[in-house]
């Protein structure tokens, strides 16, 4: 039996389980015939399929993504700061929610009810990885109080990025 050339990795992606099953089927029958030619049918070896997987995974774009729940009157000081560290662009969205701070009680009409859900702001920056530590960084200083509900950032590679009026794409796009 002929040991796949896939065994070291697993990808999930259809398009190129469709190439593994494709070419394990041809070494199968027997139609390999001349390095990496079956029929006329080309198959890219297994590294050129590998890079194209890992870079269809978003491995290799060098962009991330940067999110970050703040207290709403802290958004000026991140925003400074991050234009400091050399940030040209964020998405602010207002955000509810609640963590370890949970809710409180409030008073309206004489009737006592509870907030569960505090209000937040959700910022989205993206940058290039060699400016992301510096980003973290930045808003960490610029939204901590000491006190709980300070917030949560969060750090996500991104497979794409597209710049949607010239096509530019990952870090050119930023």
């Amino acid at each position: 039996m002929t040991q796949s050339i896939w065994d070291v990795e697993t990808y999930d992606s259809g398009l190129f389980a469709a190439a593994q099953l494709a070419y394990e089927r041809a070494i199968r029958i027997g139609t390999i015939l001349d390095g990496n030619r079956a029929r006329g049918i080309w198959f890219p070896d297994r590294n050129c399929l590998r890079k194209k997987i890992r870079d269809h995974a978003g491995v290799n774009t060098g962009v991330k993504k940067i999110e970050a729940i703040i207290k709403p009157f802290k958004l000026d000081e991140v925003k400074e700061a991050l234009h400091e560290v050399g940030v040209s662009g964020i998405t602010v969205t207002e955000a509810k929610g609640f963590g370890r701070q949970k809710g409180h009680t409030e008073l309206y009409r004489g009737a006592e009810y509870v907030v569960d859900f505090l209000p937040k702001v959700k910022l989205e920056v993206v940058v290039p990885d060699a400016l992301a530590e510096r980003v973290v960084e930045a808003i960490a200083d610029a939204a901590q109080t000491g006190r709980i509900g300070d917030g949560k950032i969060f750090v996500v590679p991104v497979e794409t990025a597209v710049r949607i009026r010239t096509g530019e794409r990952d870090d050119d796009a930023l």
